[in-house]
């Protein structure tokens, strides 16, 4: 027997899109409320009258959603449980719901016949000059061209940082059990996905790759370049560069080059800062997150890692 819900919230960067979903869960569904992610960002009380948040779209989708609320509110604790509706030309690790006809109504069915399961999924936050950032899919400490050498360092029960390992590579990167991020390295067993902790990426191409399991407590990354480019030779020859094409004398030369050869931190894909060389990421928060019983977690990851299906 279908259950009985009130609103649904669509997060849609398409009005085409918002429609469509719309107008899909009307025919199962004409009495629900639709709300507008758009207006809950100008007033957070419109979740109360929301059981679900659709996102339109690929994985970013789900990252964009969480990471502009945060921005918004300073928190994610009010968010509603997140079912991903994917287009189907994205690509989708997260996807609940596709956003063809026939799929979406059959898993909109299984939503309201009670078919599904909430669950509580770690997202990453760190604290760079200052801004706090949160990440669904990772955090990235990144410093190619250069080869560094990354330590991470876990918080004990004493409250302070111990060394765990440290690799030469050309990056670190920790990532969660939820983001796409997980999902796609842990095809053909690159990581192994584990919701009690979090995974740490070695990115060193040919100079180094590994990964460590970590439990899900307070980490740094700590990074010491070993052979940056940054010196005498290369501001000179950038400013000889730069009077050859006729542009004007760069007064300051070193912080510009940062841009192309310092450390830098990427989070969820997008770039948010030059010359970091240590960042500490929490894995305190979680958000509720909408899984079909046909495509649970342990399926989804046998799928990946083409796993036999063990009884």
């Amino acid at each position: 027997m279908s259950q009985k819900f009130s609103g649904i919230c669509i997060s849609a960067q398409d009005d085409e899109e918002h429609q469509a979903v719309k107008e899909l869960v009307h025919k199962l569904a004409p009495d629900i409320e639709i709300i507008d992610f758009q207006a809950v960002l100008q007033d957070q009380s419109l979740l109360a009258k929301c059981d679900f948040i659709f996102t339109i779209g690929g994985d970013g989708s789900v990252a964009w959603l969480v990471g502009t609320f945060f921005q918004a509110f300073g928190s994610v604790k009010n968010l509603k449980p997140i079912v991903p509706v994917t287009r189907p030309e994205s690509v989708g690790y997260l996807k609940q719901l596709e956003l063809e006809e026939n799929k979406f109504l059959k898993g909109f069915r299984q939503i309201l016949d009670g078919y599904y399961s909430v669950e509580s999924r770690t997202v990453l936050t760190t604290e760079i000059n200052n801004v706090k950032y949160i990440s669904v899919n990772e955090i990235f400490l990144y410093s190619a061209p250069h080869l560094a050498e990354y330590t991470v360092l876990i918080k004990h029960n004493d409250e302070h940082y111990h060394p765990m390992t440290s690799t030469m590579a050309d990056g670190a990167m920790v990532t969660g059990s939820l983001g796409s991020t997980g999902w796609a390295l842990s095809y053909n067993g690159q990581i192994i996905l584990n919701e009690n902790s979090l995974q740490v990426v070695f990115a060193g191409g040919l100079h180094s790759s590994a990964n460590f399991l970590l439990p899900r407590k307070s980490i740094k990354l700590r990074l010491k370049m070993k052979n940056p480019v940054i010196n005498s030779i290369t501001v000179d020859a950038f400013q000889r560069m730069r009077e050859e094409h006729e542009l004007p004398f760069d007064g300051n030369a070193s912080e510009t080059l940062k841009i192309v050869y310092g450390p830098r931190v990427i989070i969820d894909g997008k770039l948010v800062a030059f010359d970091i060389k240590e960042i500490e990421i929490n894995s305190d928060i979680a958000i509720p997150f909408v899984f079909l019983h046909d495509q649970t977690v342990v399926e989804k990851a046998r799928k990946l890692t083409q796993q036999p299906n063990i009884k």
